[in-house]
């Protein structure tokens, strides 16, 4: 990476957009702005370059042209789903089949929900159809599970029947979802073939694209949900290209993906489905890059912005993959990285139980507008950024970076308000709402680690967004986690936009297959020439040189009629005769580690059903060594109220720039950065290394 050039990334969250430029020699610059989701989100992704710009002392077109690659994490898709604001598609689907999607799985009603609204039987209900009844349309056709045609489609037939479709439906996307079409994707080409000539401006969706695995109802919902969010993702992401192209990128915009990687904007806008939900994996592919630089293989990376909280683990070096994903209870098939979340941020609202008359931290968020009580914008219910306020854990006069005051008067006055209905003060309302948020933080990341077999002592706690390092103290104390490290000091608060910045452009590509062990390793040979032809084909299509492209294989195994539960192992380079031999009880060791000891089934066969290649180009971006400050004396003090005390304590104020690397500072103290500030409570101490990361620990383990 040229001294001069810049890779930037930009992560548009519910709450704030960041920004993050890194420079050819190791500096980064950073930028956070309030989203404009109800306006225009790219106005937003404007104002954090132009923020940007000024931070590094050009302007923004000279930054643009000095860019070498500009990544982009867009929410557009996720909020058209949630919200249910996508544009009308049609589908058509083999003859008989044209219910499906509204019959769904049987766990439909319950997929995705919480535990507290999967028990409440009367309330559930299956989601509201992404299609209308009227907009489906079922053709002749049959092709079996080996990709033989059974019945060829009548194409003369075909159109006929899509012309008189398209011009009764009011309809701006088509999903195509056939039958086995993975195995034999021509009758599902052909229709797209026939609807183009006839709608050239619709956005077409093909389930053997999309997602092409085994499961007619998970590829159909992928297909739909493509197609439901594609005609509005693909402008966005079109008009945002040409924004920043107009202002001076010369390269062409890269976009976050689901699974950890980002591809072309043109690749994206195709297969928009693979951004749903890619905004927190930002940071847990930055968490994972970081953990293997520094020999951490157990990470529970954790971001807490203003919205949500979102958990991802690295385990034994390996971010965890999901297979399956679901959003607002539909379930789809596309790798991702498992990254689960719940509504407890900065912006989370307090409120008191009509029904029990308890202390309830949301999930409702106040949001960027009106935001907090104490941003002035109309908020008048407090959230947890009020109560940190209150108890001295943030400078109300260096919120972002010294840009936006707080008003702690107007917060504390909200939290008066609502204690005074539970006999609390205001410092003892705010106390409460602390220790539920964090108690909620804690209680997800149990879910992930020692409800899973994994056992927390053995994690390293990584904390990242605006408000995690604020609170990580708290849940990673009640969780005896090993540590809290805050990645990169002030780099933290903006995480997701440093990992969107320096991840690996990759892609993944699957086939179905059903190979019985012993395995046959020609076969294998075979399936995977194939698929990493293909894969390598893809990506110098997209631009890339060919020697760039590195390709990474992989089996889905499992056992013999076991279709719920399965393992991903990495395969070795070479011929499959070399370690086809091995795959079975390397897959009975994983399966034991992550479903228990005993879980095994030794009475039943094992069996690959699916290979995988993920190819990639490698950013090149990686943390460099800073030398920080000289460690002067703390700045100045002042009165906290810690929570774990619930008492007034005289705490050190540090600068964080003024760490030098192998300083350390004992608490209670508050370590405050320019977008985040590092809660340290008694008894514990924080640590700056080398590169800037913050590392909190107790005393005793020192």
């Amino acid at each position: 990476m040229h001294a001069d050039s810049v890779k930037i990334g930009v992560d548009i969250g519910g709450t704030f957009t960041d920004g993050i430029a890194l420079t050819g020699d190791g500096r980064f610059a950073q930028a956070k702005t309030l989203s404009t989701h109800d306006t225009n989100p790219a106005e937003g992704v404007m104002e954090a370059v132009t923020l940007l710009a000024a931070n590094l002392g050009r302007d923004v077109e000279t930054l643009l042209r000095a860019t070498d690659r500009f990544s982009h994490g867009t929410t557009i898709g996720t909020n058209l789903v949630v919200e249910r604001k996508g544009t009308r598609v049609g589908l058509i689907t083999t003859h008989g089949h044209c219910d499906n999607l509204r019959i769904m799985r049987g766990a439909g009603r319950v997929a995705g929900l919480p535990i507290d609204r999967v028990f409440d039987v009367q309330a559930t209900k299956k989601p509201e159809s992404l299609v209308a009844p009227t907009a489906v349309l079922e053709v002749d056709e049959r092709v079996d599970r080996h990709g033989e045609v059974l019945v060829e489609l009548d194409l003369r037939r075909a159109r006929a029947q899509l012309a008189e479709f398209l011009e009764t439906q009011p309809i701006d996307a088509l999903a195509i979802s056939l039958l086995w079409s993975f195995k034999n994707p021509v009758h599902e080409q052909q229709l797209a073939a026939l609807a183009r000539s006839i709608r050239p401006e619709l956005f077409l969706s093909l389930s053997s694209e999309v997602s092409p695995r085994l499961g007619e109802f998970e590829r159909t919902v992928a297909a739909v949900l493509n197609g439901y969010i594609g005609p509005v993702s693909r402008t966005y992401m079109t008009k945002m290209a040409n924004q920043l192209r107009s202002r001076g990128l010369c390269n062409e915009l890269l976009i976050m993906q689901s699974h950890g990687g980002v591809v072309p904007v043109t690749t994206a806008a195709d297969v928009p489905l693979a951004t749903l939900d890619s905004g927190p994996t930002g940071g847990l592919a930055a968490a994972a890059s970081l953990a293997a630089t520094l020999d951490q293989p157990n990470v529970v990376a954790t971001d807490m912005g203003g919205t949500s909280f979102d958990v991802g683990l690295v385990v034994r070096g390996e971010p965890v993959l999901a297979e399956a994903r679901v959003i607002d209870q539909y379930t789809y098939r596309s790798p991702a990285l498992d990254v689960r979340s719940i509504a407890c941020g900065g912006g989370s609202l307090a409120w008191i139980d009509p029904y029990t008359g308890s202390l309830r931290v949301g999930p409702s968020s106040a949001g960027s507008s009106p935001g907090p009580v104490c941003y002035g914008r109309g908020g008048t219910q407090p959230t947890v950024t009020d109560a940190d306020l209150v108890l001295g854990l943030l400078d109300p006069s260096g919120f972002l970076g010294g840009t936006m005051s707080l008003d702690i008067d107007a917060a504390r006055a909200a939290l008066a308000e609502l204690g005074s209905r539970m006999g609390l003060s205001a410092e003892e309302t705010a106390a409460g709402i602390l220790r539920i948020n964090n108690h909620n933080a804690a209680t997800l990341i149990r879910q992930r680690t020692v409800e899973q077999g994994l056992d927390p002592r053995e994690f390293m706690i990584y904390a990242f967004g605006g408000a995690g390092p604020v609170h990580a103290w708290g849940f990673a104390a009640d969780l005896q986690a090993a540590g809290v490290l805050v990645p990169l000091g002030n780099g933290a608060s903006a995480l997701s936009a440093y990992g969107i910045a320096s991840t690996d452009v990759f892609r993944y590509f699957d086939t179905e297959c059903l190979l019985p062990a012993p395995f046959d390793h020609e076969e294998f040979d075979r399936l995977l020439y194939q698929l990493e032809a293909t894969a390598s084909k893809a990506l110098v299509e997209a631009g890339f040189d060919s020697e760039q492209v590195l390709l990474d294989r992989f089996a889905l195994l499992r056992y013999a009629g076991q279709y719920a539960y399965s393992i991903r192992l990495p395969l070795p380079e070479g011929d499959a005769k070399n370690w086809t031999a091995e795959l079975p009880s390397r897959f009975t060791d994983a399966y034991s580690q992550h479903y228990g000891s005993g879980a095994a089934s030794m009475f039943h066969g094992t069996e690959t059903f699916a290979l995988r290649v993920r190819a990639r180009v490698a950013s090149g971006a990686r943390p460099q060594p800073k030398s920080g400050g000289s460690t002067r004396s703390h700045r100045s003090t002042k009165e906290v109220f810690w929570p774990d005390q619930m008492a007034w304590v005289t705490t050190f104020l540090w600068d964080g720039s003024d760490l030098a690397a192998d300083s350390h500072v004992d608490g209670p103290a508050i370590v405050q950065l320019p977008h985040t500030s590092v809660s340290v409570p008694s008894g514990q101490r924080l640590t700056r290394d080398t590169l800037g990361n913050l590392l909190l620990r107790p005393l005793e383990a020192k």
